[in-house]
């Protein structure tokens, strides 16, 4: 019945005060068993990975990394691209090489691009919206939207059609490929091994 896992957090700042704590080597290991078992049905699996605070960018990169090199094999889709309400202040450049870095080690993992809080701290920086389609233009079968919506009884569909405007803004930005593979939702058929295909993007008379 079930197609996809997930999100599961490896590490998620926002729940330190519940008692969250990040993931251990040994956790990481200790899902073999579990990941074999998504790997021999297909499934993605989304993974909620700070990369780390304003205090220290990167503090938790590693566990991320840990993750890939443990199970390269297996379809891993990095929520929200590592970034959190914790981290506003990581420059772009660094961000985007880092996730370069990652895709190209490692064919499998998927980009997540859902979550406002892209679009308001990093996406809609001066020069910023420019940097990160480019980026997904040179990746443009890499990454997945999504609004993160979280449904709670003060949530109206107002403030749904808000969150999806937000989450939807940059996408105005990308090549016709990576719009195509984002936007009308190829890289999800192919995430998922769907024989659905979007529709292709029109040529400009």
């Amino acid at each position: 019945m079930f197609r996809w896992a997930g999100e599961v957090n490896l590490v998620k700042q926002a729940l330190f005060s519940h008692q969250h704590r990040p993931a251990t080597s040994e956790n990481i290991r200790n899902w073999a068993p579990f990941m074999k078992v998504l790997r021999d049905r297909g499934m993605p699996i989304a993974i909620h990975a700070d990369l780390g605070s304003d205090a220290q960018h990167t503090k938790y990169l590693q566990l991320m990394e840990e993750t890939l090199r443990h199970y390269p094999q297996n379809k891993i889709v990095w929520a929200h691209m590592g970034l959190s309400k914790e981290l506003s202040t990581m420059d772009p450049d660094q961000h985007i090489g880092i996730m370069e870095r990652l895709l190209d080690a490692y064919p499998r993992l998927t980009l997540d691009i859902g979550w406002r809080v892209l679009e308001d701290q990093y996406f809609s920086r001066p020069g910023g919206r420019q940097k990160y389609a480019a980026f997904l233009d040179r990746y443009p079968d890499r990454a997945i939207p999504g609004t993160d919506f979280v449904a709670s009884l003060n949530k109206n569909y107002a403030v749904y059609e808000e969150e999806l405007e937000a989450t939807s803004r940059s996408n105005q930005s990308l090549g016709d490929e990576a719009f195509r593979g984002i936007a009308l939702g190829q890289n999800h058929f192919r995430l998922l091994g769907m024989k659905k295909t979007a529709p292709k993007v029109c040529k400009a008379d």
